[in-house]
This record gives C-alpha cells, structure tokens and sequence, in this order.
C-alpha cells in the first residue's frame, strides 16, 4: 500500500531537509511531496535539495489547512501520510501509522512524547480536546497533533478546515462519518515554540483557528466540506431569521419584541452549553438514520427558551399560563423518553398502548398519558367549563406533538414541520407570537446545526414544538376548524400506522422537495473506500 509524504513547511529551512530525508526512507512511502506555505527563508529551495518528488511553492502564506489541502490534491497515491516539517530525523518513526490504515483504521494519529513545561498554557490544546469531545464524543490524547495517516479519499471526502483548525476539523469529520481513529505513541521529535513571545503568539492563532471552527461547526454555519459562499449564505438567512422574529413579535397587543429578542440571545448563548450538557454530560448521543453517532437531546434548549419567552409574556396573557404547562410537560416527558426511552421500547403509539393493557408503562405510554393530561389541563384553562372544547384542545395538542415527534427521522424534517404547523395561528392570532415567537428563535438557532444532520433534537425536542403548535391552533381556530385539524391528524397518524412517513413523503414530488430543502450534510462514504485497500 504505497502511501504519499505531504510535509507541510513555513519558514523550516533549518529542519524540512532532514525532514524529507527521513520520510523518503521510510518503506510505505513511494512519493514525497513539500508544500512551502509561502515561506521568506528558503524553505523552497531547501527541501528540493533533499530529493522530494514535488515541491509545491504557494506564493503566500494561507496557512497549514491549505497547505495540506494543495498537498493531498497533488498526491498520486491512495494513502497520505502528513508530517510536520520540523521533525527532522525523527520523521522515520512514521512507518506504524501507515501500519495503522493498512489494519483498517480510517486515520491514525501519533502521540508525541510528553514534555514537560516545554509548551504553553494548555488553553488551545484544551479547546481543541473540548471540541472534538462536544462534536464527535470522542477523548483523544494528541488532538492537535500534525502526523497523522489516512486515505486520500476520505480527506478529500471531508475536506480540511483553515490553518490550525486543519487536525481538530479532521478528526472531527472523519469521526462524524464513523471511521475508525487510532492514535498511535510514537517517539517523534520537534521543535518546541516555548513560553516566549512568539511561542505565545504562535498558541494564540492555534486558539483562534480552533475557536472558528468550533462555533462554525458547532452551529451548523460551515464545515471543512461546505463551500465559503454556502456558509456565508447560511449565516446570512440565520442573522435574517433572528432579526425577523423581534420584528414580527411587534404585531401583537401587547408587543412580544422584548422577550422573543431576549429568547434569541438566550438560544445563541445557551446552544453549545446545551450540546455538551446532553451529549456529554448525559451522553445522549445516538446513531442517526446514516449511522453517525450525534448528540440526541439537543432539543433541550426550546422548552428552556419557550419556557423562558412565556415567564416574559404579561401576566394575564390567555396563553401564558396553558403555555408554560404544556412547554414545561411536554419538555420534561420528552427528556425522559430520550433518557430512558431505549429501556422500554415499543413501536409506534398503538405499540406503546398495547404494552401498557399488558402491564408494562413504556416511557411513550408515559409520554401520552402525561401529555393527554397536560393538555386537559391547558384547555380546561383556555375553555372552562366547556368539557367538549377541553376535549378537542387536548386532542390536538396530542396529535401535534406525535406528528412533531414523527417527522423527527430526518435533517430539518421536523423543523419545517413546526414552522408550517405556526402559520396559521401565526396569521389568525397574532398573540400566538407570544407562545410561538421564542420557540422559533430556538429553532432558527438550531436549524443549521439540524439541516447539516450534525444533531438531532430528539422527543425533548419535537414533543415540545409539536405540543406549542397544537395549543396554538388551539386558541386560534374555531371549533370547526379545531374538528378539521383534529380528524386531518388522524387520518395522517393511522396512515403512519400502516406506512413509513418517509415513503410517503418520497413518494410526493413537493413534499420531497421540501424535505431537501436546505439540507446539505456530508454523504456517507462508500463501502470501498472506508478503508485502504490491502
């Protein structure tokens, strides 16, 4: 399996040369290639001296992610080995990570051997460990570590990030895509920037390159594979979405501005705590419909938001205090089902139905009997004494909720649904904003990160949206229209009964339109190039 050195070099006159020496002589590399990141010191010239196959010479500094990228575009073999420049003999101590890919792993990563106060503060190799831990569940030893090993395949299928968020993004990626990692000790030897000045300097754009990929990422705007003009697109429509809803939250009597603008900056702030509250701390991580191992509750933050926007609303508002019940229920129900939903399974809410007559409480029999109430409750207070209304409220409020949590099998899917499900409350009762205008500040926040199937919001989640909008529709439709929705929801969840949602929607030339729109996450690899072939 013949593998292709790619030494990246900036201002390594004095190491590349022993550098390429060493990695020419090692027995899995068949080409050697330099990239002279727009070097003022020779570097170029230098490394030709050592007997490279290439030297790339960029004619100026775009740092390491694009110096790696120009390697693995010129590379002519199936494996690429990166290593730092500045390695100098020590680079012949490679060999095992190429072993490594040949034994299957889809990157291997060296460990490089401790030295003591020999670096900085510890605040850009801790960033990037709380990085990969928050993006990909993953604890590595040597996250920021430049020798590393894969397929040039996969690389290209994940692209790098810029700069020094080159190796986080990398390791992020390819651990999204559910290929293998390995880290490998090896005893490599490089030159150690120090506590100086420009040792320092040098931490600090590590730092800043591994932050902008971790809020890029983190919030769906961009990743290594996403063209520049689709990330700036999507913060774009993001910005515009969050400054709309405050604006659109001036149309009821008395205005929701304040505290749908309030549920913005709470959701922006609350966003990555949140994720590494669920997927970390409660490892609520889960395989999504391609596999990939994703953070599973991070609808947590709209009953968080929701819950917060209603505190907010005036005091006598008609669906404040029905709001925060159905919020805080519905949003505790869900959590618990993603908490220990696994435990007790059953299929579908006849299944769920079916166990409890049997003798066993699944945590989605708990979700409905706990809902149901909920919702009694809540048209109880909208209604009193209008048992045939409170009735039909807390049916829709159920139906909606299930219908939310349905759709939740795809990137976005259930977002649009709840957007779509806003629209009439949003247009015959502007109040509703008061309910709805929080949570869909919460969700534009969560949207890119859902679209790029980087997180799934889970029955925390789209129990809570599904069970806002239902009340919504609620106090805003009359009782004919309230029996309109409700037997529409029926008929949809019996046809859910019998066939798959996603079939149906597959099926509708519109509706699948829709179901793709936006959404833009990486693909997964083919079977073929999971792995180098032996």
């Amino acid at each position: 399996m013949p593998a292709t050195a790619i030494i990246p070099a900036y201002r390594a006159a004095a190491t590349v040369a022993a550098t390429v020496r060493a990695a020419r002589s090692l027995p899995g590399v068949s080409e050697t290639l330099v990239v002279d990141d727009g070097s003022d010191d020779g570097t170029g010239e230098v490394a030709r001296e050592a007997g490279p196959d290439t030297v790339i010479v960029l004619p100026s500094n775009r740092g390491k992610g694009a110096a790696l990228a120009a390697g693995v575009q010129a590379a002519n073999n199936h494996t690429v080995l990166f290593l730092d420049a500045d390695l100098g003999p020590s680079a012949a101590a490679a060999q095992p990570l190429l072993d490594a890919i040949s034994d299957g792993a889809g990157m291997s990563i060296a460990v490089l051997p401790a030295r003591p106060r020999s670096g900085g503060l510890g605040l850009a190799l801790g960033l990037a460990r709380v990085t990969i831990r928050l993006l990909s569940g993953l604890e590595l030893t040597a996250p920021m570590s430049g020798q590393r090993a894969l397929t040039k395949h996969l690389v290209q299928h994940t692209g790098i990030a810029p700069r020094f968020g080159a190796e986080v993004g990398l390791t992020v990626e390819i651990a999204h895509l559910g290929a293998a990692i390995r880290e490998v000790p090896l005893p490599f030897e490089h030159a150690h920037t120090g506590r100086t000045l420009p040792g320092f300097l040098h931490r600090g754009r590590q730092f800043k390159d591994i932050l902008r990929f971790l809020l890029l990422a983190g919030y769906g705007l961009g990743w290594p594979a996403l063209p520049q003009a689709a990330m700036l697109a999507r913060l774009a429509l993001l910005l515009l979405a969050l400054a709309a809803l405050p604006a659109a939250g001036a149309l009821p009597s008395p205005p929701a501005s304040s505290a749908i603008g309030l549920a913005v900056v709470a959701a922006l702030l609350l966003w990555l705590p949140l994720l590494w509250l669920t997927s970390v701390s409660l490892r609520l991580r889960k395989p999504n419909y391609l596999g990939r191992n994703l953070p599973a509750a991070a609808g947590l933050l709209f009953p968080l938001v929701g819950l917060l926007g209603l505190w907010l609303a005036p005091i006598g508002h008609p669906l404040r205090s029905p709001g925060l019940l159905i919020v805080g229920v519905f949003g505790l129900l869900g959590l618990l089902d993603d908490l220990f939903g696994r435990r007790y399974q059953a299929r579908g809410l006849r299944g769920h139905l079916l166990a409890l007559l049997r003798g066993r409480l699944t945590t989605g029999a708990l979700k409905a009997l706990g809902g149901l109430a909920a919702g009694l409750a809540a048209g109880a207070h909208l209604h009193p004494g209008r048992p045939a209304l409170i009735a039909a409220d807390a049916l829709l409020v159920a139906l909606t909720a299930n219908l939310v949590n349905l759709l939740d099998l795809r990137p976005g899917r259930a977002l649009k649904g709840f957007g779509l499900l806003c629209l009439l409350p949003a247009v015959l009762s502007p109040d509703s904003l008061h309910l709805l205008g929080p949570l869909l500040a919460a969700a534009a926040v969560s949207a890119p990160a859902d679209l790029a199937g980087r997180t799934m919001m889970g029955d925390v989640g789209a129990n809570t949206l599904g069970a806002a909008a239902g009340l919504a529709l609620a106090a805003s439709l009359g009782p004919a229209g309230r029996i309109a929705a409700i037997i529409l929801l029926l008929a949809l969840h019996l046809l859910c009964e019998r066939l798959s949602l996603t079939d149906l929607i597959a099926r509708s030339r519109l509706l699948s339109s829709l179901d793709r729109l936006g959404a833009a996450h990486l693909p997964p690899l083919p079977a073929a190039h999971e792995a180098a072939p032996r």
